[in-house]
């Protein structure tokens, strides 16, 4: 089974990714956790429920981006490639003007190096790659003690907490 790091720790990651229409009509929503594409997920409000969550591509349009994605249980954003940092906005777009709660979790190709600005946006679950080395991974998240910025996790920059 496919592993997620998840509020620093590994597990199994057991959300399954439905692509299309066709898929969804397949698949046995009443068992299961599922992440369907935003467009399918608006345009389907039955599948607002605690076991489906939304899929985005990092290239959404953050005006897509409503309150209405609060009642998610987990959103899902892909990176194309670990160059492209537009998920890391959307993340940022979805924990302050969205006031997202859920599980926010990178997929896709982003880079160790970047877990720990990743966990900064928001994000809170990362899709762990087959050929992951786990542990280094987990260190990943602690590479830094101290932050000079505001983020997600600390709102108040360094001169403001000193």
């Amino acid at each position: 089974m496919p592993k997620l790091i998840k509020n620093n720790a590994a597990q199994d990651n057991s959300w399954v990714t439905i692509a299309d229409q066709e898929g969804l009509a397949k698949a046995d929503l009443a068992n299961g956790k599922y992440l369907v594409p935003l467009e399918l997920w608006q345009q389907n409000t039955e599948l607002h429920n605690a076991n489906i969550g939304v899929w985005l591509n990092g290239d959404t349009n953050p005006s897509l981006l409503t309150q209405q994605l609060k009642s998610a249980p987990a959103i899902a954003i892909e990176f194309s490639a670990f160059a492209d940092g537009r998920g890391f906005s959307l993340a940022r777009i979805l924990r302050e003007d969205c006031d997202f709660s859920g599980e926010l979790q990178a997929t896709g190709e982003y880079m160790q190096d970047q877990l720990y600005y990743l966990k900064r946006c928001g994000f809170d679950a990362f899709a762990v790659p087959d050929d992951a080395n786990i542990d280094s991974m987990l260190a990943s998240l602690q590479d830094f003690t101290n932050n000079y910025q505001a983020s997600h996790d600390e709102p108040r920059p360094l001169f403001r907490r000193r």
